[in-house]
């Protein structure tokens, strides 16, 4: 059954229905704003084998028919994702997937499909409530909802969710998403806006978009499914977690079941043992039978019989026995998962336990003795010289898994915390003459471990360097910049070209000028037909030293050329002032860090060596975060590639001395408060003004000239009316004035003429040719004409391009002559007057009113 839920936002209804549309969607709602309505889907598949990631994919589905129109080219159906859906379907996952569970393997869809658009409200923030929505009623787990609104900034004033002519005159773009408590994700592009300004709008954006937030709660709390409890496998950090209890002295409890199969659902639990460690000891044991009241099918590889379980506890029972026993203190099984799952389905109540109140002994044998042939407990048993006395019976396989937890107690916290101080001893060494990779490598040599544990205690310990001592893994301090090197002019035949280059970062952007017929023509539900300024940005494999098959651009790829493409928009030169289509491409030479940022400071650089006329030089840095639950953060200048994965943000910032020019920011925890924000932003300034010093000193104003293979475009302006005399029956002439002058021509329908050629002498050639198709003929001027035809009464003379006028017999010349043929012959090239253009446009000429001007040498206005 269909369910409506309205809200308001910027003064306009929004929308939700849920019940009517994709029904069998684990999750489906529609979103209207305006006329623009947007269906959101949210499914869900069990996790794949082996997965090491989280599988969650969005797709922004953009349908032509939602703004009326057929797709374009042969197929007439839409293909590939345009870059602008590309952009929305970014938008949607990155403030999302950190609000999934860590650990959460399933294979997550969501589909955003735009089925209508009034061209005046855009899909993309809707998208992201769609989604949002989509999964809050599903019953994925999702510690949503996601609001997200645009902001824009008019007058002084900002906007919620400006229309696409508001946008035109505001100031900022920006996009804001977040949940109740914390901004999750920001997107905007900006006109030279100061920093406190920037921060009051992301401010802004957070408190509009709460009623989005409201509205989403309703819907859960009126048709949302209960949500999927998932068992979430003990992560690599969970290792970390019991070498902490175990040192300490803390307590465990081994948990072990035996049951007649693997499916919880299907099989029946015999048999359960549980056996409590602490301080390195064995403290307790408990077991019992579990009688699961029917027959025991088969020869059970444990062997136990109906006999056995006869007197045994009853599922619900001996689960609750185990419970008691068990009381606060951290499950540990072997392959605990299985054992859990048992536990949880005879309990029959609904209790889930939660990731960190288990542990498995599997992972941490396999990621604290990662060379091992396999994991089993019998070959670990065998391994660490532990007795087993009766293999596939719960109590001797809970006292084995025991004895096993014991010995990993008084091995690994050891291993850990030398392998700290061994990464604390290398990042230190950094800022002296120390040998920090030797230090390393000895640390990771003697630590033994596994490389996801050896990634994770590296981090870890990064990021305590950080907060406590205001180290970072390079050596450099909080707010250090890594060395900067600039170049231009690399390239010998390209119109421009820049290399930027900071610590091992290097990005060489290309600048390529061409005329309005370069222009990309835009085919999408968006009222944007054409871009004049395009940026695209490739990241080869050899960039990262890695080895990948090149299939064109990524979404990362587009993201990553959107945001240095629109950090320079705001300081382009007009276009009747600089007539060109510009193109930039930044290529990634090598990376460690912030390749955007790169490529934006390389693209000013490429700019000016073109010599386009920007009004100011554009710069930009990445921004990074280490924050702690106690409210302690850092934030760190130009992050290094390592220092993003480590970190919980990625703040991007580009700008002039004068203002922000684009911004984006990534969260990967749940959410940052106002000090974050301000804080980077002020670091992000001083960053910025730092590298823009650098950039000038080598290229401090855009060059004088364009390069010598660049072409110049010369504008000129005629009547509207004869534009068909420059293009000709079919396009003739056009043709064949770009041809025999080597240029390339393009007409507006305002009479803008634009004629672009390498060479100055052939853009003369072609201009005179048009201006002489389109000028006007005008009575009592001087023309140099050619006799095209000859009558009885007179000679035709053509005066211009396509204009004939006669000259009648007797204005031939200042005497009598007695036949046409006396003074005139076809071809003949003769001086003329225009005495008059009658009512029907006929033109009258008069070759002896030139005569009596004394045949002037130069025909006037020719």
């Amino acid at each position: 059954m269909s369910q409506t839920f309205e809200t308001q936002i910027g003064g306009r209804t929004l929308t939700i229905e849920t019940g009517k549309l994709a029904r069998l969607a684990g999750g489906a709602v529609t979103v209207r704003y305006g006329d623009t309505l947007v269906l959101g889907t949210a499914n869900r598949s069990d996790p794949r084998p082996g997965l090491d990631f989280f599988p969650l994919t969005v797709e922004f589905e953009e349908r032509m028919y939602a703004a009326g129109k057929i797709p374009g080219g042969f197929i007439k159906r839409e293909a590939r994702a345009s870059e602008a859906a590309t952009l929305a379907a970014r938008l949607t996952d990155r403030p999302i997937r950190p609000l999934f569970p860590e650990g959460y393997k399933d294979d997550i869809q969501l589909v955003i499909t735009v089925l209508s658009t009034d061209q005046e409200n855009e899909p993309d923030v809707l998208g992201t409530v769609a989604a949002s929505a989509a999964l809050t009623i599903s019953e994925i787990p999702f510690a949503g909802p996601v609001g997200a609104v645009r902001i824009g900034r008019i007058d002084g004033e900002f906007v919620v969710n400006p229309t696409y002519i508001q946008l035109e005159e505001s100031e900022l773009d920006l996009i804001v998403s977040g949940t109740r408590d914390a901004i999750m994700m920001v997107e905007a592009g900006a006109k030279l806006l100061p920093e406190d300004v920037m921060a009051e709008a992301i401010l802004f954006g957070h408190r509009a978009l709460q009623p989005l937030i409201d509205i989403q709660e309703q819907l859960r709390e009126a048709t949302g499914k209960p949500k999927s409890k998932p068992f979430l496998e003990p992560g690599t950090g969970s290792v970390l977690d019991f070498a902490k209890t175990a040192e300490a002295g803390g307590e465990f409890v081994v948990l072990d079941v035996e049951t007649t199969g693997t499916d919880p659902k299907m099989a029946d639990l015999v048999e359960i043992a549980a056996v409590k460690v602490k301080g390195g000891k064995i403290t307790d044991r408990w077991s019992t039978f579990v009688n699961p009241g029917r027959p025991i099918i088969g020869n059970q590889m444990h062997g136990i019989t109906d006999a056995d379980v006869k007197k045994g506890a009853s599922p619900a029972d001996a689960a609750k026995q185990a419970v008691a026993f068990i009381g606060d203190s951290p499950i540990v099984g072997h392959s605990v998962g299985f054992d859990l799952g048992f536990l949880e389905a005879a309990l029959g109540d609904g209790t889930h336990y939660e990731q960190g109140r288990y542990l498995d002994t599997l992972v941490i044998a396999r990621e604290g003795y990662p060379d091992l042939e396999n994991y089993k407990l019998p070959t670990l048993s065998q391994f660490f010289g532990i007795e087993l006395a009766q293999a596939h019976r719960a109590l001797p396989d809970a006292e084995a898994t025991a004895n096993l937890l014991i010995r990993f107690g008084n091995d690994l916290p050891a291993r850990i915390a030398a392998l700290r101080e061994g990464i604390a001893a290398s990042v230190r060494a950094q800022r002296g003459s120390g040998d920090a990779m030797g230090l390393l490598e000895a640390a990771r040599r003697e630590a033994r471990v596994s490389k996801a544990l050896y990634n994770l205690i590296y981090k870890k310990t990064c990021r305590q360097l950080a907060l406590d001592e205001g180290v970072r893994m390079d050596g450099r301090g909080l707010t250090e910049l890594r060395q900067i090197t600039v170049e231009v002019g690399l390239l010998p035949r390209a119109h421009g070209s820049g290399l930027f280059t900071r610590g091992e970062t290097q990005v060489m952007t290309i600048a390529t000028l061409g005329s309005s017929s370069d222009v990309q023509r835009i085919d999408t539900i968006s009222p944007k037909t054409e871009k004049r300024y395009i940026h695209h940005y490739n990241f080869p494999p050899y960039s990262t030293g890695e080895n990948k098959p090149m299939r064109g651009p990524s979404r990362r790829d587009i993201g990553h050329g959107n945001l240095a493409e629109r950090a320079l928009v705001p300081v382009l030169p007009d276009h009747e002032e600089f007539p060109y289509v510009i193109r930039l491409v930044s290529e990634c030479m090598s990376s460690n860090g912030s390749t955007s940022m790169a490529s934006t400071c390389g693209s000013t650089l490429a700019l000016m060596d073109a010599g386009v006329p920007i009004k100011a030089p554009v710069a930009g840095a990445a921004m990074g975060l280490i924050s702690e639950p106690d409210g302690r953060f850092v934030v760190l200048t130009d992050i290094l590639g390592k220092e993003d994965s480590v970190g919980d943000m990625d703040f991007k910032v580009t700008g002039t001395r004068d203002g922000i020019t684009a911004l984006q920011m990534d969260i990967k925890v749940q959410g940052i408060n106002e000090a974050i924000i301000r804080d980077g932003l002020k670091q992000a300034l001083s960053a910025r003004l730092e590298i823009l010093d650098k950039m000038t000193e080598v290229m401090p104003e855009a060059r004088g000239q364009m390069s010598d293979f660049a072409p110049r475009i010369t504008t000129i302006k005629i009547n509207p009316e004869k534009i068909r005399e420059i293009i000709g029956k079919g396009g003739s002439m056009i043709r064949k004035i770009q041809e025999e002058t080597s240029t390339e021509i393009n007409v507006e329908d305002d009479g803008t003429v634009e004629i672009a050629a390498v060479s100055g002498e052939n853009a003369r050639k072609a201009i005179q040719w048009i201006e002489s198709l389109t000028r006007e003929v005008e009575v009592g001027a001087l023309y140099l004409g050619k006799v095209t035809r000859i009558m009885g009464f007179g000679a035709f003379v053509e005066i211009l391009p396509g204009k004939e006028g006669l000259v009648r017999i007797g204005e031939l010349a200042d005497y009598h002559v007695p036949t046409v043929e006396d003074v005139v012959s076809v071809g003949d090239e003769v001086m003329v007057v225009v005495m008059e253009i009658d009512r029907q446009g006929r033109v009258n000429l008069s070759r002896k009113a030139a005569m009596q001007r004394h045949l002037a040498k130069e025909p006037v206005g020719s």
